[in-house]
């Protein structure tokens, strides 16, 4: 259901409700734990009680962050609003979205993605917004809070996470006044740098080099894979596999990057990437999943070899008349 001034109603609903729970999507990335932990600290800097989760393994890369050790998998109690953070589909958020909450209670949810199906009861959804934490920053002005440099890193790790530090054809003149005033407000762009990009584990690295050196172009199309097999024999843990797929598309001959990862629990894992002019997007939400034109992904079934010749079939299907950026 769409309010017909969603943001202002949302502005409301911060403002009346004093015990608010604030979720992260599954499998989170840098914007969706800066957009949930930005939000708690600014509310709670309006003396709101507010309970952040994410009901998932978070990776050790974002424990720079204030307030990293409270995002555990919970689900809402006495909570009177419930907040959904970056995540375009109810199947996000894991077991903490249920519509069995939201009886007596407003549930709204935040996000900029494209693909998002405006699954909550209210949906505040910009895909002009280059990342989730652009748009707790207006909240936040609107709420006239004060910012701190609690409030700023957290955000502002969204906005440079999701936008590969300000490379991604989404970063607008918004996108940098936010991160400007972040950084005044105590806003460190170079320890995120150094914490998300520039710090991995030895055995994370080695399973990079050992998946580039397998990756395999398909006309217009890079792809590489990660086996659990490889991810068991080098004691990979967590978000082992960030950033490779971003590296595929580095490929001068690539317009198109794809990394699959296989799960333990044997479901496959599609990030895919492109370049300006080819619209990923598309194929993610006929996959099941959803993200941004240049940045999406999906999780479907396994085993791995039917699964990548599902996505690249599809990938080859749509390259014809896929969409142009914008």
């Amino acid at each position: 259901m769409e309010h017909p001034n969603t943001f202002e109603h949302a502005v409301q609903l911060f403002r009346r409700y004093n015990k608010i729970f604030v979720a992260a999507h599954i499998m989170p990335d840098g914007d969706a734990i800066g957009s949930a932990l930005g939000l708690t600290w600014a509310l709670r800097k309006m003396g709101k009680t507010v309970n952040v989760t994410c009901n998932d393994h978070v990776s050790n890369t974002f424990d720079f962050l204030p307030g990293f050790a409270e995002l555990t998998s919970k689900l809402p109690t006495d909570e009177e609003f419930l907040v959904y953070v970056d995540g375009s589909s109810n199947d996000r958020f894991g077991a903490a979205f249920d519509a069995k909450f939201f009886d007596g209670r407003p549930a709204l949810e935040i996000d900029h993605h494209v693909t998002n199906d405006n699954f909550a009861p209210l949906n505040y959804v910009d895909p002009r917004a280059a990342s989730t934490a652009e748009i707790i920053y207006r909240f936040t002005r609107a709420l006239e809070i004060p910012l701190d440099p609690t409030i700023a890193q957290c955000l502002l790790t969204g906005v440079v996470t999701d936008t590969l530090g300000f490379r991604t054809s989404n970063t607008t003149v918004e996108t940098l006044q936010t991160a400007t005033a972040l950084i005044q407000a105590g806003g460190s762009i170079p320890e995120i740098i150094e914490n998300v990009f520039n710090r991995v584990p030895l055995s994370s690295l080695r399973l990079r080099g050992k998946v580039l050196c397998d990756a395999q172009l398909d006309g217009m199309v890079l792809w590489a894979q990660v086996p659990q097999s490889l991810i068991r024999e080098l004691g990979v843990n967590g978000n082992g596999t960030g950033g490779i797929v971003n590296q595929l598309l580095s490929v001068q001959a690539a317009k198109i990057a794809v990394l699959f990862t296989e799960k333990e629990n044997g479901k496959i894992d599609v990030g895919m990437r492109s370049r300006v002019g080819y619209d990923v997007a598309t194929v993610a939400r006929n996959l099941g999943g959803g993200g941004h034109k240049q940045a999406s992904g999906a999780l479907i079934d396994g085993p791995l070899a039917a699964a990548r010749e599902r996505v690249l079939a599809e990938i080859r299907k749509q390259l014809s008349n896929m969409p142009m950026s914008q």
